[in-house]
């Protein structure tokens, strides 16, 4: 009898990714990333409703234009959150490039772990409540994610705050 892979495992897959991504680009990179995710936060919050009003039919640009389809909040925030994240990372004009040195491996670990971790929280977060508690209630790891999205979401400015100060940043 087969057996289904569990969402453990898919995140385990998303935290290997995320931390392979952060070894591969550095330092620069990663923090440019971090940041992209909350202004991606920000902007998601701020443009949710006007594009499910506008999916709806509720608001038309220049009232004629308006677009029936998608009325998922979970799927238009997590698209807007995705897009805000890759073209503030790929095309703001930071270039990432800026670090003198290389960053240890145990820092930059730290980095893309809570970076993946921002990510998926924000993206749990997303999420309708019973949707949420269905993965909690599932996967360990999800559970984490969620119950203690508060400390994901702040542990990345703390270890920007405390590496910056410790460098003399």
């Amino acid at each position: 009898m087969p057996t289904l892979p569990t969402w453990d495992l898919f995140i385990i897959i998303f935290f290997i990714i995320g931390v392979t991504y952060g070894f591969i680009l550095q330092r620069d990179k990663v923090v440019l990333t971090t940041i992209a995710a909350y202004v991606a936060i920000v902007v998601t919050g701020a443009l949710t409703n006007p594009i499910l009003q506008f999916f709806s039919g509720e608001r038309p640009i220049m009232n004629q234009v308006f677009i029936r389809g998608i009325n998922n909040p979970f799927i238009i925030q997590t698209a807007i959150f995705a897009i805000v994240v890759a073209i503030v990372t790929t095309k703001s004009g930071l270039d990432g490039k800026g670090s003198s040195g290389i960053l240890s491996p145990l820092e930059l670990l730290g980095y893309s772990i809570l970076n993946t971790a921002l990510i998926m929280t924000t993206v749990f977060g997303f999420m309708p409540e019973e949707t949420r508690n269905g993965f909690s209630s599932t996967s360990k790891l999800a559970n984490i994610l969620i119950t203690h999205n508060l400390w994901w979401i702040l542990l990345p400015i703390a270890l920007l705050i405390v590496l910056g100060m410790k460098k003399g940043d």
